[in-house]
């Protein structure tokens, strides 16, 4: 039987966008497991594997954009306001900087982990995740929490 990864709320930044991007994340990595479980249909599990390293690379390429538009003032929840709030600059830079590193370790720890045995993928993939959406996002939840 499946086991699954259950959304939690812990995982939402609080930014739709980037919320949905997580939802569909877990999802596939829900969708890797059950087919590896049920070893049913397991010649779909490459175009899975390849789907999920792709929505990886645009969720990093949006949390990026959002980061840059907040750190330079343009992102659009701050406009009207007569200057982006010092510490939102202060959190959105050091976020950027931090995320621009680990998100190529992110990307690297996906790959390992997607040259494993199958067997041994889903654990991992579970983990690579919580730990992005907990620990790495933390910076992004505490900025849209405080706008």
């Amino acid at each position: 039987m499946a086991r699954g990864l259950p959304w939690s709320e812990n995982f939402a930044v609080g930014q739709a966008q980037l919320d949905a991007q997580h939802r569909r994340l877990v999802e596939l990595i829900n969708e890797i497991d059950r087919t590896i479980h049920c070893q049913k249909d397991l010649g779909k599990l490459p175009a899975l594997l390849k789907t999920l390293r792709e929505e990886t690379e645009e969720h990093i390429r949006h949390e990026n954009a959002l980061l840059w538009e907040i750190k330079s003032g343009a992102f659009a929840p701050l406009q009207g306001r007569p200057q982006t709030p010092h510490y939102l600059k202060s959190l959105a830079e050091a976020a950027f900087d931090d995320h621009m590193a680990e998100h190529a370790t992110l990307l690297a720890r996906l790959d390992a982990i997607v040259l494993g045995p199958i067997q041994s993928l889903c654990d991992p993939l579970k983990a690579w995740f919580v730990d992005h959406a907990i620990k790495h996002d933390s910076h992004l939840k505490t900025i849209f929490q405080a706008l």
